[in-house]
C-alpha cells in the first residue's frame, strides 16, 4: 500500500513536451527561478517536488476565481 506521501508525489507527473517549444521562454525562465529558489532553501528532492505539487494545486484552485492571463 502506498503512503500518502508517495501518492501525493506521484500526482504531479512530468510533462514530456518541451516547455519552451510549447509555451515560449517565459515559463522556462520562471521555472528556472523556482528551481534556484528551492536550491537556495536547501530542499530535498521530495520537498521540492511536494512544493511544486502544492503550487500546482494552489494555481489550479485560484484559476477558478482569478484570470491568470491569456491561455493560448
Amino acid at each position: 500500500m502506498e503512503s500518502k506521501r508517495e501518492v501525493y508525489l506521484t500526482r504531479f507527473k512530468r510533462n514530456q513536451m518541451e516547455c519552451e517549444e510549447a509555451f515560449g521562454e517565459v515559463p522556462v525562465n520562471v521555472g528556472s527561478k523556482l528551481v534556484k529558489l528551492m536550491e537556495n532553501e536547501d530542499l530535498t528532492f521530495d520537498e521540492a517536488y511536494a512544493s511544486l505539487q502544492f503550487a500546482y494545486e494552489k494555481i489550479k484552485y485560484k484559476s477558478n476565481f482569478l484570470k491568470m492571463g491569456n491561455q493560448g
